[in-house]
């Protein structure tokens, strides 16, 4: 493989990173600021384990297994 066909495929892989870290934060910063319980904040999913987690209050963040996008688990009922 060529080495501009990498640098390509890593520039692609971090703007997309990028735009759901944003979209991602687009749902917990509201949920955090109308005190709406958010029960999970990951980077990549956490199925079928975590590679590390930390509870905070009420939300757990950590860092999941499944590299394709990050989770913000919301309790909306609550």
């Amino acid at each position: 493989m060529s080495t501009v066909f990498l640098i390509k495929a890593l520039q692609l892989i971090l703007s997309l990173a990028i735009l759901v870290v944003l979209h991602e934060l687009g749902h917990f910063i509201p949920a955090k600021l109308f005190k709406t319980k958010v029960e999970k904040f990951y980077l990549f999913f956490d199925w079928p384990y975590s590679l590390l987690k930390k509870k905070i209050g009420d939300t757990e963040y950590g860092i999941g297994i499944l590299p394709l996008g990050w989770l913000c688990e919301n309790c909306w009922n609550d």
